[in-house]
């Protein structure tokens, strides 16, 4: 071999070693950007899955009293109250109890204890012949969320 091919070629392998790093450096970025992605893509995919749940809960919530205040007919104003969502249970509770605007407020209210966070509101309020219950609470961006529910006992 003739000494400059030498030369080219100890040069060629020097310049190649440079080269594979600057490769590898690129194929890091790449899998990090990777990663933060699938990352925000979790990150979004709870918050959903959290709006859901508390729709899901809400929607139980106001069927549930909706049909405690149609077996009450008679005393369905007695049902219209606000309510916020105290640090701490409520209790008094009979589910024994037939159909009593006071017993069914305080039983309906341990469980929007039980599934909203506190400092959440439930208001249930009439005009006329509908009733609306309407449930808020704040997510995890602060933001206020509201669901109502209408209907006519």
């Amino acid at each position: 071999m003739s000494r400059s091919l030498k030369t080219n070629l100890r040069t060629a392998k020097s310049r190649q070693r440079g080269f594979s790093l600057i490769e590898i450096l690129i194929a890091m970025l790449i899998l990090a950007v990777g990663v933060l992605g699938i990352a925000a893509l979790q990150f979004k995919g709870l918050q959903y899955s959290t709006d859901s749940y508390m729709r899901s809960q809400i929607s139980a919530l106001s069927s549930d009293m909706a049909d405690r205040i149609r077996i009450n007919r008679l005393n369905a104003t007695a049902y219209v109250a606000n309510y916020t969502v105290p640090a701490v249970k409520p209790t008094g509770c009979n589910e024994v109890t037939g159909a009593n605007a006071v017993n069914d407020l305080v039983c309906w209210r341990m469980k929007v204890y039980d599934a909203l966070p506190p400092n959440s509101t439930a208001n249930i309020t009439s005009a006329g012949d509908l009733y609306s219950i309407t449930l808020g609470w704040t997510d995890r961006e602060n933001t206020t969320r509201t669901i109502g529910y209408t209907f006519q006992p």
